[in-house]
Parts: structure tokens; sequence; C-alpha cells
């Protein structure tokens, strides 16, 4: 058995509707739905969501803990949210967030904009030399495919750490190169 697969999910909050091969989650943030693939079901035990699988083949136990790990990160998201950090430092960096953009200055001759996705709430806090850019949603894979793009636009540099990183990202620090005589 699947050791994720296997663990039962809490919908403590959550109305779950189990119906025509699709778990369907509502919360206090909204609503989604994840389609359950072939030969995985879905039961309600209580204040438990238990997913289980029709045979042991390699193919059901791959889906039975993504499945399971799917349908969680739909409950997480429908009842908490999810959320990623990102720390932006450098002389001169600034940011501002537009209705439907995020506008940032990050070192280049020209502003940088990148458009916000529908369903997220993006928030800028500034501070010296340095600012944190929070990305919250339901949907944990928009939540960090957006992280990602404004990730991949400056990452951090290991010299003087000038650049995008994650707040829970380490970066080992390189000393200054120097010249050898």
């Amino acid at each position: 058995m699947s050791r994720i697969g296997r663990l039962p999910i809490p919908v403590e909050g959550v109305e779950v509707k189990i119906a025509d091969g699709t778990v369907s989650v509502k919360g206090k943030r909204g609503e989604d739905s994840y389609p359950l693939p072939e030969g995985v079901t879905a039961e309600m035990e209580g204040s438990f969501l238990h997913i289980k699988r029709a045979d042991d083949s390699q193919e059901q136990r791959r889906l039975h803990g993504v499945t399971r790990a799917e349908i969680n990160n739909r409950v997480v998201g429908v009842t908490k949210g999810h959320s990623r950090t990102l720390i932006v430092q450098g002389k001169g960096y600034s940011a501002e967030v537009k209705p439907k953009a995020i506008d940032m200055q990050i070192g280049f001759s020209h502003r940088v904009v990148a458009a916000i996705p529908e369903g997220l709430k993006v928030e800028v806090k500034p501070g010296q030399n340095t600012f944190t850019i929070e990305i919250t949603g339901n949907d944990k894979h928009l939540v960090g495919a957006f992280a990602s793009t404004l990730h991949r636009l400056r990452k951090v540099e290991p010299y003087n750490l000038i650049g995008f990183r994650y707040s829970d990202q380490q970066v080992k620090r390189k000393a200054a190169k120097s010249v050898v005589t």
C-alpha cells in the first residue's frame, strides 16, 4: 500500500461530494474539484476521506499517492489557502501591486511588469534595500508557478545575494574573488 495514499484526509469544516468519478470540496475560501483516475475511488468515513485503489499494479500504486496528495492540496486550499514568499534584495529595487499586475524595478534599464493570474493575491512588504512578495491563493500549482515565474526574472547571485530567493531557500554565499600576485 502507498504510504502517502493510505493516509486519511481530514475534512473538518469542508463539504465533500463524491459523484461521477469526481471529488468536489467546498470550504470558506471557495470550492474546487478533482477528477478521480481510472481504478481509484474515494470514500467518506466520519470526518475523514479515504482514497482506495483497485489493484496492486505499478500504475495504480503511483496514482494512489498522487490522487491523495492532489485532493489534500485542494482541501487545504479551500480552508487555509496556499502561500509562497519571495525575498527580493538589491539597492534601488522596488515593487508595487497594480490591479492585475505587479510592477517592479529590479536592476534592469526598464521596469518589469508581471501579470497576476486570476485567483491569486499578491502583497508587497517593503524594507531597507529589500522587500518581500507574498503570493497567496487556493490552487497550490498556480501559486508555485507564479512564484517560479518571478524567481526566474533575477535569480539570487551568490556574491552579494542580490536578486529573488524563496523565504525557505538557503543560498551559500561565496567569497569575493581576489587576484593572486
